[in-house]
């Protein structure tokens, strides 16, 4: 993706120059989206400065294509870089505030605007809770599950994986931020694995799944979750930071029971402790 992305941008640039009319607002739509997969990306690489950036340009692009699923779909990333940039409160009313617009703008929401909606919310809820406000993350959290109930099933519109069974993975997330790793672990017993629709997001449950089990000292199961996650989504850990930071807690804390195989298993990914 990162080998291809830069030949993608310089090309929907030259559409939204050269196109008129809807064909051109269709190219500022397609390059909100491929500026959000870029900040994505750039995110999850920790390139705090170019993630700004490539958000920053897919709000212009959204705004540009006049659709309000786009601008709406836009707030997601800049909601996600304000909170990789610690600015959590921010972040909290940015989310709040785009979902609130898409809520009075649409009296029958589509799938695609359930969903967008839905994950505002979700991002909402991340931030709040980043700030240490319970009220706030469970009021998003739960606006967020009526979405989700409204929709009805999860699914990938707008590359959103949004659904009920995504709002439980938030869940789990966010017990974990708050420290409660016991709460964790019995909202991901609840989640439905296989109808969770992209691996990434199975992976991401995996992984706070393992960090609930390595909280409660349960380094063999922790260990083995975090195996299951890097069969389902391999990326997922050999290219995330936070998953490899996960592997050397494992490995600093492991008992003399799990030592050799925690050590076997992080030498495969060329992680030390």
């Amino acid at each position: 993706m990162t080998a291809k992305l830069p030949a993608l941008l310089r090309k929907l640039r030259a559409a939204c120059t050269s196109l008129h009319g809807d064909d051109r607002l269709r190219a500022h739509a397609l390059a909100a989206e491929a500026y959000h997969v870029t900040a994505s990306i750039l995110l999850k690489q920790e390139d705090k400065g170019l993630a700004w950036l490539a958000a920053d340009r897919s709000v212009q692009a959204a705004h540009a294509s006049q659709s309000p699923l786009m601008i709406g779909s836009s707030s997601r990333i800049i909601t996600h870089a304000l909170m990789d940039g610690g600015h959590h409160l921010a972040a909290t009313d940015t989310a709040r505030g785009a979902a609130q617009r898409m809520d009075a703008d649409l009296s029958a929401p589509s799938p695609d605007d359930l969903s967008i909606y839905g994950s505002l919310l979700l991002r909402g809820a991340i931030a709040a809770a980043s700030t240490g406000n319970r009220h706030n993350t469970a009021e998003l959290l739960d606006e967020a599950a009526e979405a989700g109930t409204r929709l009805g099933h999860d699914a990938n519109h707008m590359w959103t994986a949004f659904g009920p069974n995504n709002v439980l993975c938030h869940r789990v997330n966010l017990a974990l931020r708050f420290g409660d790793a016991g709460t964790a672990l019995d909202y991901a017993r609840q989640v439905e694995l296989d109808q969770l629709p992209i691996n990434e997001r199975k992976a991401t449950l995996l992984l706070d799944t393992s960090r609930a089990f390595l909280m409660r000292n349960q380094h063999d199961r922790a260990l083995h979750i975090l195996r299951a996650a890097g069969e389902i989504a391999p990326e997922e850990v050999t290219g995330r930071p936070t998953a490899l930071r996960l592997v050397r807690d494992i490995l600093a804390t492991a008992p003399i029971s799990v030592r050799r195989e925690a050590r076997d298993y992080a030498a495969t990914l060329g992680v030390t402790a």
